[in-house]
């Protein structure tokens, strides 16, 4: 008899969730982390997340069928606060689904910053139980577990162990008990999650054994700020239900968590808004061929030029790191498709990764871009024509790189992003309106992973807001198998 009402409900929550525009990824007891079992990781600053879930657990007398629902405040870089209810649908079912409190907590994370690959955090919550049993209902509990994360790219493994408080009702005497568990994600695709988890308690009391219960499932990141969750358990020991589904969505008004492809970024409104009216100057186009000789000095000369360490440091240049194609015909283009060479089809130079040295670099500062925007400031157009006015006396045949560094606020996803959108529209001003070839252009956007600062300051935050413009030779073909010390090599 509950199928029915099952699939009525899924219905109505995917119909909500649907129009909602929001995202994060917490757990269905509201902090973040896989389906059941926190991480490491702490929600994005500023970010509030809504979940509403179903958990229907099947097995003899753990027949039951709840609706939880959760809340996810990220209060810093480092910190969350959160709570769930048990069950919405107020059937009093909470005890037979073994999800029978209401809880509120926070999580901090207390080791390795965002971007770190190892991550340690420490949780903290108290837990009111719901029950229609009068004995048990509004018992408190407290809760207190030590969690940690280590990703890699698509991957990554997570540990939990904690310690459970147990409020003992008159009836029956309950101990306190240990927790642990363990987790692995993988990311087979860029927005979809795939994840396993394991979780144990230890005896409750001497007739009572704790829930040790393994689940199986998936998240896909619907859209920046809606997250699809499903899931599948089974129990281990007789206090956890024999088997249990999971299905819910987590929607959050923030930044967004997952990095979306990124589109041509400079339309044409764009473009005539961000660039400057004045009739530039145009750059002469020179042949590039990985022979070409070295030519001029290549210490600074402005205040955007950076001085180059010794021994210069080799760029790895791949080939989907090239500007996305730009409509060269518009009439407000400094450079028209028939003064531009053809692209270039000698050889495997553009075709397969290869290694340049660096010749010049400038950096442009955060004043370039507006807070969390990708549209050129007033100064980041003078900026770039400064850049183009130093390149025009530089006599090298060369390429350039244009790079995108942000500070740790917001999401890694997010702020990975929003560096490669800056790269790409400076990229793209610097081939519009200044004509740079835009077939020996390329753009990386690293994101958080490159700081020059700490970002626990302001001062530090704002150093790391930049974006570095590359002046590169290719090296001959005799030398791009040799082996460079890894210091010296740039990807």
């Amino acid at each position: 008899m509950r199928f029915p009402r099952l699939t009525w409900l899924c219905v109505a929550v995917f119909w909500f969730a649907s129009v909602t525009a929001a995202l994060a990824t917490p757990s269905q007891y509201g902090n973040s982390g896989l389906l059941s079992m926190p991480d490491a990781q702490t929600l994005n600053e500023g970010n509030i997340c809504v979940g509403l879930w179903t958990n229907c657990s099947f097995g003899g007398e753990s027949d039951g069928f709840i609706v939880p629902a959760t809340i996810t405040l990220g209060l810093g870089t480092f910190m969350e606060a959160y709570g769930s209810y048990p069950n919405l649908l107020f059937n009093n079912d909470e005890d037979v689904s073994g999800r029978g409190f209401a809880n509120l907590g926070f999580k901090f994370r207390a080791y390795g910053k965002r971007s770190d690959p190892l991550r340690i955090g420490l949780d903290f919550q108290v837990r009111r139980t719901v029950s229609d049993n009068p004995d048990r209902e509004g018992l408190i509990d407290y809760a207190s577990m030590v969690v940690g994360s280590y990703n890699r790219e698509n991957f990554g493994v997570h540990a939990m162990a904690g310690y459970l408080s147990n409020e003992s009702p008159d009836f029956e005497d309950y101990d306190n008990q240990l927790t642990f568990g363990g987790g692995f994600e993988y990311y087979p695709v860029n927005r979809l999650r795939g994840l396993a988890e394991f979780i144990y308690e230890t005896d409750k009391s001497d007739e009572l054994e704790g829930v040790t219960e393994v689940t199986v499932g998936f998240q896909y990141f619907m859209t920046p700020h809606l997250t699809l969750n499903v899931g599948t358990g089974f129990g281990l020991s007789d206090t956890a239900p024999d088997w249990r589904f999971l299905f819910g969505f987590s929607t959050c008004q923030g930044v967004g968590t997952f990095n979306r492809p990124v589109p041509k970024l400079l339309t044409a409104e764009k473009a005539e808004a961000a660039t400057p009216k004045e009739a530039p100057k145009k750059i002469k186009i020179k042949t590039l061929t990985p022979l070409s000789k070295m030519e001029g000095d290549s210490s600074p000369t402005g205040q955007l030029e950076l001085p180059l360490p010794e021994p210069k440091e080799q760029v790895l240049i791949k080939p989907d790191e090239k500007l996305p194609p730009i409509d060269l015909s518009r009439q407000d283009a400094a450079v028209s498709p028939l003064v531009l060479p053809p692209p270039n089809t000698e050889g495997p130079m553009f075709m397969s990764p290869f290694k340049a040295t660096m010749l010049r670099k400038f950096r442009l500062p955060e004043q370039a871009f507006a807070p969390n925007q990708y549209d050129l400031s007033a100064e980041g157009q003078e900026y770039l024509s400064f850049i183009a006015e130093q390149l025009r006396q530089d006599r090298n045949r060369y390429l350039i790189r244009v790079e995108g560094f942000t500070d740790n606020v917001g999401s890694e996803q997010y702020n990975q992003q929003l560096s490669l959108q800056r790269a790409i529209t400076a990229a793209t001003v610097l081939v519009l309106k200044n004509g740079l070839d835009p077939n020996r252009t390329f753009v990386k956007g690293y994101g958080e992973n490159q700081p020059l600062a700490d970002n626990e300051t302001e001062e530090g935050r704002a150093k790391n807001r930049r974006v570095e413009l590359l002046v590169l030779m290719p090296l001959p073909d005799e030398l791009q198998t040799e082996t460079a010390p890894a210091s010296t090599v740039r990807n």
